[in-house]
C-alpha cells in the first residue's frame, strides 16, 4: 500500500507552482460547475464557492452548498442543466464522472478538468491543482500542508500501538467492506489499524459473516451513508466470537469526512484513529511519548 512519504509531494507541488504562471487575473475561471460532492467541499475551503454556478445534489456541505443551482445527481449530471450554467470551468474526478458524459461535455466547448482521488496523496495534490485552476496556487498549497500537518499529528499518536485489525463497512445490507487499493484502506493504516480486507483486489466487496468471524477484527467501524444507528448492535449481537462484538468496540460513524475525499480528511482521520486507539488519545498521552498506547496490546 502506498502511504504518503513525508512532505515530498509538497515540495513538488511548491515546484510546480513556481513554474506556472499565476492564473489569479482575468483568465481565472469565474463561473464553475461542480460534479462530486468533494470537489465542492474544495472550491469552498480555498474561498471560492462564490464561483461555483452549479453542483449535483448530493453537494449538501458547507450548508452554502445546498442553496445552489443543481446540476443533477454524482454519477448521472444533466447535460442540459450544466449547459444552461454558462460554466467556464467543469471539474470532475476521474473514477466517478460518467465517460460518456465527460465526452459530450467536452463536445459542446466546455473546459472539463478531472481529477483523481484514489488514494490520499491524490487527495491533497487535487487541493493544489484545483487551487492553480482558480488562480490561487499559493491557497491550495497552504490548505493542503495544514492537512498533511494533521494527518502527520494521527501518525505521531498511534506509532506506538499495535496494529488493532478493522473492519470498516460502508453499508450492511449487504454488507459491504473497504477492499485494498482505496484511499479509505490507506486512512485504516495511517489511524494504527489493519484493514481485514486489505488483500481484495477490488476497493469494495461484499463480506460474509463467515469470513469476518474467521478473520477476528478487533475493531468494526460503520460508516455507511444514512446509516440507522441501531443497526451495528442488532447484526452483530450474534456474532459474539468476533472480538470487536464481545469486546464492545462496533462503533457508528456516519460522518462524510471520510467517505468524501475532500478536504475533512485530516478532521476524519483522527476521528477513526480515536475510535481504533482511544488510549492514545486518553488525557495525558502525549504524540511523542506512546506508553498508553504500548500498553496496549489488544
Amino acid at each position: 500500500m502506498k502511504i504518503i512519504a513525508g512532505w515530498s509531494w509538497l515540495l513538488a507541488a511548491i515546484v510546480s507552482i513556481a513554474a506556472a504562471p499565476s492564473a489569479r487575473g482575468a483568465g481565472a475561471p469565474q463561473r464553475i460547475v461542480s460534479l462530486a460532492p468533494s470537489v465542492t467541499e474544495t472550491i469552498f475551503a480555498l474561498g471560492f464557492g462564490d464561483r461555483l454556478v452549479g453542483v449535483t445534489t448530493y453537494c449538501d456541505y458547507p450548508a452554502a452548498a445546498r442553496r445552489l443551482p443543481k446540476i443533477g445527481s454524482f454519477t448521472s449530471p444533466s447535460l442540459e442543466a450544466i449547459l444552461a450554467r454558462r460554466p467556464d470551468l467543469v471539474i470532475g474526478v476521474s473514477s466517478a464522472t460518467d465517460p460518456a458524459a465527460a465526452r459530450e461535455i467536452e463536445r459542446l466547448g466546455l473546459k472539463l478538468r478531472l481529477i483523481s482521488l484514489a488514494a490520499v496523496g491524490d487527495i491533497l495534490r487535487s487541493i493544489v491543482n484545483i487551487a492553480q485552476l482558480l488562480g490561487a496556487p499559493q491557497t491550495g498549497t497552504t490548505l493542503a500542508a495544514n492537512i498533511q500537518a494533521q494527518i502527520e499529528r494521527v501518525k505521531r499518536r498511534v506509532a506506538p500501538a499495535p496494529r488493532r485489525a478493522t473492519l470498516l463497512a460502508v453499508g450492511l445490507r449487504p454488507l459491504v467492506a473497504v477492499g485494498g487499493k482505496n484511499y479509505l484502506d490507506e486512512l485504516i493504516t495511517l489511524a494504527g489499524g489493519k484493514n481485514i480486507a486489505a488483500d481484495a483486489a477490488q476497493p469494495w466487496l461484499n463480506l460474509p459473516d463467515e469470513l469476518i468471524v474467521a478473520r477476528a477484527p478487533q475493531v468494526i467501524i460503520e460508516a455507511g451513508w444514512g446509516s440507522d444507528r441501531g443497526a451495528p448492535a442488532r447484526h452483530w449481537r450474534d456474532l459474539q466470537s468476533i472480538p470487536a462484538v464481545r469486546e464492545r468496540r462496533v462503533y457508528v460513524y456516519p460522518s462524510d469526512k471520510i467517505l468524501r475525499p475532500g478536504p475533512r480528511i485530516g478532521e476524519g482521520l483522527e476521528e477513526i484513529a480515536r475510535l481504533i486507539h482511544p488510549e492514545c488519545f486518553a488525557p495525558g498521552a502525549r504524540a511523542d511519548q506512546g506508553n498508553r498506547c504500548e500498553g496496549s496490546r489488544s
